[in-house]
């Protein structure tokens, strides 16, 4: 059997390519979501004119190629507002096996699907999912998420803003000193280990987080839907 079930970051995998639970309603504000918003910013935008288009819906994958990694965009939601339905990660899971091989995945770790934000029971998440994937012949890795796994571009940022004075950080992110400080004295917790975390301190808003993300490292992509 190639698939293996893992407690941890997803994004710590060493496979070809990582999924990304999504809505159909152009919002990545959470989760697994927010961290893909942050670390692939033109992906994100291109998320946005998709969904304007209707071009995200149940079922269909959407692959975006990055320098470091691929990542399958998978909708377990019509609306961020919503739950996630069984019926959805069967047909999402169904195009992936029909597909996977055409389109040159060789590996590719999975979250378990719908079952953060998605309100599935993760018992039942993975029970579905590896009706789909413990038979296939590459590599398969599906992600009980632990909230104190390390994150790698999590440490490189905290590092970037460590490691610069206050005016440097402020002139190259564009932002005000004071909500510098906010996110400096956020990354100080040890109970903050993963940039999605973040979100949760109060005064600190999803543009600040892109915002000095980007200024500490970006990279060029590019997308293929199928």
């Amino acid at each position: 059997m190639n698939l293996r079930v893992i407690n941890g970051n997803i994004f710590t995998t060493d496979c070809q390519v990582i999924v990304n639970t999504i809505n159909c309603v152009g919002v990545m504000g959470a989760g697994i979501a927010l961290e893909c918003r942050l670390r692939y910013p033109d992906m994100y935008k291109k998320y946005i004119l998709l969904c304007k288009n209707n071009n995200i819906d149940i079922g269909l994958l959407w692959i975006y190629k990055s320098t470091d990694k691929w990542v399958l965009n998978f909708p377990t939601k019509r609306d961020w507002k919503h739950p996630s339905k069984k019926e959805y990660l069967h047909q999402g899971l169904s195009k992936f096996v029909k597909t996977y091989a055409e389109k040159g995945i060789e590996s590719i770790a999975f979250p378990l699907l719908g079952a953060d934000k998605g309100g599935i029971q993760q018992e039942e998440s993975l029970e579905i999912m590896k009706s789909y994937l413990e038979d296939l012949s590459i590599k398969v890795e599906i992600y009980r998420y632990d909230p104190k796994s390390k994150d790698d571009l999590y440490e490189k940022t905290k590092l970037w803003l460590f490691s610069n004075d206050l005016d440097f950080i402020s002139s190259s992110t564009k932002l005000r000193k004071d909500y510098v400080v906010k996110v400096i004295n956020a990354m100080q917790s040890n109970d903050i280990t993963q940039l999605n975390q973040l979100a949760r301190i109060d005064g600190i808003g999803l543009k600040t987080l892109e915002k000095i993300f980007v200024a500490s490292t970006c990279s060029p992509n590019q997308r293929e839907l199928f």
